[in-house]
């Protein structure tokens, strides 16, 4: 009889520790072995990055971390939306405006940052920076609105907090001529 136990006690035990094993191979693999590029964290280089990380002085914040991957990630999205953000824009190459960048600058999307989460007359009620670039995809470029937790207007904000800290805003900071 305590035979029996002994080998329920290890079925058990190996039953439980299988798919735990599986798991972190999988896991392991995925990381160091798999080569594809879902399972890394990297962002792809877009034209123009290169040169905004060296003025912008992003590699401060660390040569390669969340932060600097994050605000490659909001480069990407805001000034070549119709590749990285196609999800959210119905624009044909027909129109003129196919990227957040057609419209706005970095400088004043910073300046946007910091005079963010302010009352907004038309609408009677406050607007988050997150809100103003969700209404910026549904409106002018005509697209579908991504939620607010999503990870490209995560990273636009982290992109604009980015700019905002290389031009030393502080919150509330006007453009000049304003």
């Amino acid at each position: 009889m305590e035979g029996a136990r002994r080998r329920a006690l290890w079925a058990g035990i190996g039953s439980s520790l299988f798919p735990a094993a599986t798991i972190i191979a999988f896991v392991i693999w995925a990381h160091y072995g798999s080569g594809i590029p879902a399972f890394r964290s990297q962002v792809s280089s877009a034209p123009g990055w290169t040169e905004f990380r060296a003025d912008y002085r992003v590699d401060s914040f660390g040569a390669d971390g969340y932060f600097t991957r994050a605000v490659q990630n909001g480069f990407n999205l805001f000034f070549h939306t119709s590749k990285y953000g196609q999800r959210f824009t119905r624009k044909t190459s027909a129109d003129d405006v196919r990227s957040c960048s057609g419209c706005h600058t970095a400088e004043a999307l910073a300046y946007g940052f910091v005079r963010s989460d302010r009352h907004d007359p038309a609408l009677g009620r406050r607007i988050s920076f997150e809100e103003r670039v969700m209404r910026c995809y549904a409106g002018p470029m005509d697209g579908f609105v991504p939620t607010f937790y999503d990870p490209a207007i995560r990273d636009l904000r982290i992109f604009a907090r980015a700019v905002a800290h290389h031009l030393q805003l502080s919150e509330g900071a006007l453009a000049k001529g304003n």
